[in-house]
């Protein structure tokens, strides 16, 4: 952006739309000129466009509107994990023009991992026809600990690497302006402009996958902490005596209550639940075990299942109603496959989180599924840039 004016008209324009010049100005306390000439400036660089508004309040000439043309522009966004690689292309209000997956059986070498991504984005670039010159950034959302300001990622737990120049590469290979942020945070931001979080102040959003994260939502903004890792309640500790977690300590809550951790409870405990259905398709049908295949096996009636993710829910809950307690935030937004496959988890995560929070009468806290998925990574990825052109303070 020329100048953050001109990223201040293109907000009110983008929040308020269709909206005349004059309303602008009241809105920004800019002057009309300045107005004008910013609006002339934006509408030169197809940002925005005009037209005639049907009726007029003061039933003289009709007013000339102005609205964001989404469409002249496009944004790249990556989210990375352990197991997959996602980029999309999109318009600039978060339409998927196209969209391309790769997963990951093998870990990578950093040197892999690297190459890897920008493939992918060529990938995308190629695969998408869209010109080069009308890619305004790349947002790349990260798994593990991200460093924003430097554009790097310091440990991604999952993957075994470190210091991965993610900026600096990417920019390099493309000479593409690239944002990166940790996944569940850019998840966050991906909410307040286009999920569950939009037009709330304070929210926080719990991802359980592989591992557990969570994104905190402070006064419209996302909290980072000063060392850029905020929200890591994924390692926050259960039991100091408890299980290895993949980041080395032990009894963090990832690794009682994440995917991995539910899949590895049912390894080890097995061979102590013989007449378990769950166990009988693992060892007679010879299944794989999925998270998927330990809720069929709880939506069939199995104790052990049952068992198993009632445990991962209340865990979650206990955690969550921590958060909720020391920050009242106004709603909690969950992510991941584990919530979207019914009351298992879902039922005592709940139950937990309203035995254990500190509320008092009139405190009201939401607690609701994503409407994004998984897609909400990716599309983070996405507002990553557009909170950059829209909305540069943030």
């Amino acid at each position: 952006m020329k100048s953050l004016n001109q990223s201040t008209v293109l907000n009110v324009i983008r929040l308020k739309e269709p909206i005349s010049r004059a309303e602008i100005a009241k809105l920004t306390k800019l002057t009309p000129p300045t107005v004008s000439s910013l609006v002339s400036e934006l509408i030169d660089q197809n940002l925005i466009t005009e037209e005639q508004a049907s009726s007029s309040k003061a039933g003289g000439r009709k007013p000339i509107m102005l609205r964001i043309n989404y469409s002249a522009y496009y944004i790249i966004g990556v989210y990375a994990a352990a197991e997959v690689i996602r980029g999309i292309i999109t318009t600039m209000d978060g339409k998927i023009m196209f969209d391309h997956r790769k997963d990951i059986h093998e870990l990578p070498s950093k040197d892999e991992f690297m190459k890897l991504i920008i493939e992918i984005i060529h990938f995308i670039l190629h695969q998408s026809k869209i010109n080069k010159d009308s890619i305004l950034g790349i947002g790349f959302a990260m798994h593990g600990l991200v460093n924003p300001d430097k554009g790097t990622a310091i440990f991604s737990p999952h993957l075994h690497l470190t210091d991965l120049p993610l900026k600096e590469t990417i920019e390099e290979e493309f000479n593409i302006p690239v944002t990166v942020e940790n996944d569940v945070r850019a998840l966050a931001i991906g909410e307040s402009w286009f999920g569950q979080g939009q037009g709330i102040p304070d929210f926080i959003c719990l991802s359980v996958g592989r591992g557990i994260g969570s994104g905190i939502f402070i006064h419209n903004e996302i909290y980072q902490s000063s060392f850029h890792t905020a929200g890591e309640i994924g390692h926050t500790i259960i039991d100091v005596n408890g299980p290895k977690c993949q980041c080395g300590n032990n009894g963090c809550l990832e690794a009682y209550a994440s995917e991995s951790a539910i899949l590895q409870r049912i390894v080890y405990e097995e061979s102590n639940n013989p007449d378990s259905l769950l166990v009988h398709w693992l060892t007679d049908d010879k299944k794989e075990l999925t998270i998927k295949l330990v809720f069929e096996a709880a939506k069939a009636g199995d104790p052990f299942a049952i068992s198993v993710l009632t445990d991962a829910g209340r865990y979650l809950g206990i955690a969550a109603a921590n958060m909720i307690t020391l920050l009242k935030p106004s709603k909690l937004i969950v992510e991941g496959t584990i919530f979207e496959e019914g009351y298992f988890i879902l039922d005592p995560f709940k139950e937990m989180i309203k035995k254990y929070t500190f509320n008092s009468s009139h405190e009201v806290i939401d607690v609701v599924c994503s409407s994004l998925g998984k897609t909400g990574m990716v599309l983070g990825a996405i507002t990553l840039v557009l909170q950059k052109i829209f909305n540069p303070n943030n």
